[in-house]
């Protein structure tokens, strides 16, 4: 499976800006009028905030500025906000997002009717053991059946570092039951995280970034159940660009209105101590098949 990259979604940052030092984690929905609408986590050395931006048909992305700032829904992310998850819903829009209260990381979620105007309401779910350090880097998928929530839960070893992916189910999307851990790391991984789950002809596809401890590559899962998960290994490595020699990161795959599936995903430069991730984009015109 052979993705194409198309290079950086944005122009280069300037000093100021509230994704100055890096930004991440991209999530991109599709609108009726083919534009593209994104929610991404920004940092300018000092805060995380999750930001927005647009690209109408045929034109460039442009920066929106910021969608969810630090303290959001009060004391619960009073320090920082991250990964955003957004959906359509009949209603508006749906985020779920992590935030950091100075000690943990929780899954919140946020309601809008436009996509621009958000609504907080508050923390979801308490701290499993799975998650003792910290759950972030939440995906929802509604389905016939009901709500999925993927996220990532940190148990705060391997000097918090390992990481986990687990799962969540709700009927309506306003309570939710734990399912638990549902894709480990192998012998050879220190993490998986950043998942990114799509549905096609009644299978789920997982995105995710897999890190050995030295650097992160983009792999896929695809489970019938959304419990069991098969793995079919890397999609997309670090090239021998120097630009993206580093690592790439917390994919989202989406299917277009024709049919075709792009990918956004966060790159890191070779030798990135500051880790300065950007977004680039990569696109996959098919035939589709694992």
């Amino acid at each position: 499976m052979e993705w194409i990259r198309e290079g950086g979604a944005f122009a280069p940052r300037t000093p100021g800006e509230p994704d100055a030092l890096r930004a991440l984690r991209p999530w991109v929905l599709q609108e009726a009028d083919g534009s593209l609408r994104m929610w991404y986590s920004g940092h300018d050395g000092t805060t995380g905030r999750i930001l927005a931006a647009v690209q109408r048909p045929g034109g460039a992305w442009e920066r929106l500025g910021v969608a969810i700032d630090a303290g959001f829904a009060g004391g619960s992310d009073q320090y920082g906000v991250e990964s955003p998850c957004v959906v359509h819903t009949p209603g508006g829009y749906l985020m779920a997002y992590a935030g950091f209260d100075g000690e943990a990381t929780r899954l919140h979620m946020a309601t809008s009717v436009d996509g621009r105007s958000w609504t907080a309401q508050g923390t979801i779910m308490q701290r499993g053991p799975d998650e003792a350090l910290g759950a972030s880097h939440p995906c929802l998928v509604n389905t016939e059946a009901g709500w999925w929530l993927f996220f990532c839960g940190y148990d705060g070893s391997q000097d918090s570092r390992h990481a986990a992916i687990l799962a969540a189910v709700s009927p309506t999307g306003a309570s939710w039951d734990r399912v638990g851990m549902v894709l480990a790391p192998t012998a050879a991984e220190l993490a998986v995280s950043h998942p990114c789950v799509i549905e096609m002809a009644r299978t789920f596809y997982m995105f995710y970034a897999s890190d050995d401890g030295a650097k992160a590559t983009i792999a896929m899962a695809t489970s019938v159940d959304g419990l069991t998960w098969h793995r079919h290994g890397t999609m997309l490595e670090a090239s021998g660009d120097g630009a993206e020699e580093g690592g790439v990161h917390s994919p989202c795959v989406l299917r277009l209105h024709d049919g075709s599936l792009r990918m956004w995903y966060a790159a890191l430069a070779e030798n990135d101590a500051t880790l300065a991730y950007r977004i680039c984009s990569a696109s996959f015109a098919g035939p589709w098949s694992i």
